[in-house]
């Protein structure tokens, strides 16, 4: 029962590392960048980037903590990693891990 658990709460860790970090990705790839050569206003790039730096180191932790546990495959870890560096690719790997997840619990 606990490990279930152990399980589910990093499954859901995971998941929200994901998500925060495609997030933070989209809006420094496609609003934070444009807008600072389009509008020569680079505030958003100099906020958005440590953002999107913090949640990235935050994300590769959290899949390597769960790789290491054994929770993950090897060939996952690196697909959510690869993943991560291009934009909208963190929501396809959300939507992924989502179903990945449940496949888990219904065994």
């Amino acid at each position: 029962m606990n490990q279930q658990l152990s399980h589910k709460s990093s499954g859901k860790t995971l998941r929200v590392a994901t998500l925060f970090e495609a997030i933070t990705l989209v809006v420094l790839v496609c609003a934070a960048v444009p807008i600072k050569y389009l509008l020569d206003y680079a505030l958003l790039t100099k906020v958005m980037g440590p953002v999107h730096g913090i949640a990235f180191i935050f994300f590769n932790y959290i899949v390597l903590r769960t790789w290491s546990e054994g929770l993950l495959k090897g060939e996952h870890a690196t697909r959510l990693m690869i993943g991560a560096m291009i934009p909208f690719g963190g929501f396809v790997n959300e939507r992924w891990l989502k179903r990945e997840l449940q496949a888990k619990d219904a065994i």
